[in-house]
């Protein structure tokens, strides 16, 4: 009698065991699953590598790049360029709201707008705003293009201004639809 109980507490106890090895391993595989590189959290993509690389694709060559990672003075948007190109007389974007932008802007033909740019935010909130600045820099030209017939309207009106994720982003220009998906297939 004392063979078979030491037995069956035996075999109880390897019972326990097996399941707190096959609880263990659950667990493990779980932590497996989310610390993996697909379950981890993507490293943001750099906007001046992303808007170079496309003006390089699209041989985009005549026009000036801007970003926030430039200390050079005339190689980064300050105020009186934001008011530019983005604001009017009385109002502007914040870019106190923006931690990260880059933007290709060529002004070298007075009939076509060519802009590439994205803009990261801090405050995800502003994107509309944002979003409207854009816009508004468009349409000026889209309007201007009414009284001068030589300004390509078309192409303006197939711009792009939209966001994935924190990052606004627009395209205007001969081949705004291909530059946009481009865009948004970096930042998805």
């Amino acid at each position: 009698m004392k063979n078979s109980v030491k037995t069956a507490i035996c075999l109880a106890l390897a019972a326990l065991m097996l399941l707190s090895v096959s609880a263990c391993a659950k667990n493990d595989g779980g932590a497996t699953t989310s610390s993996s590189p697909a379950a981890e959290a993507k490293e943001p993509v750099n906007l001046d590598a992303l808007i170079v690389g496309l003006t390089t694709q699209y041989e985009m060559t005549d026009g000036f790049v801007f970003s926030s990672s430039s200390t050079e003075l005339g190689e980064y948007l300050d105020d009186d360029l934001i008011q530019s190109y983005y604001g009017d007389a009385s109002v502007k974007p914040d870019f106190g709201k923006i931690s990260e932008y880059c933007v290709y802007i060529d002004e070298s033909s007075p009939y076509i707008l060519t802009d590439v740019g994205a803009f990261r935010l801090t405050d995800p909130s502003y994107a509309e705003t944002l979003m409207q600045f854009i816009q508004g820099r468009i349409d000026v030209r889209i309007e201007n293009g009414a009284r001068y017939p030589d300004i390509d309207v078309a192409t303006l009106k197939k711009a792009v201004v939209a966001k994935a994720g924190d990052v606004v982003y627009y395209a205007v220009g001969y081949d705004s639809a291909a530059l946009a998906a481009a865009l948004k297939d970096a930042l998805s």
